[in-house]
């Protein structure tokens, strides 16, 4: 998980799903798509509204280069 402020739940698990399936659908290894789509649900509850919370590729990447393992934020 990632440590982030919450603003509205609504829609994350949408987010998560869509880039789930989407990088799934696309090739990509099991974890590979469970690590973006965990990102994306995380930046999806950081913004009010469900459809705000869509974030682009390059904003997910951006999200994971700067996040750190979840061990150093115990």
């Amino acid at each position: 998980g990632h440590s982030v402020t919450e603003v509205d739940p609504t829609g994350a698990g949408d987010c998560f799903c869509g880039t789930f399936l989407a990088l799934l659908a696309q090739g990509a290894s099991l974890h590979e798509a469970g690590r973006q789509a965990n990102a994306a649900g995380a930046i999806a509850v950081t913004r009010l509204g469900p459809m705000e919370g869509n974030s682009s590729p390059a904003e997910i990447a951006g999200f994971l280069d700067n996040a750190l393992p979840k061990e150093q934020t115990a």
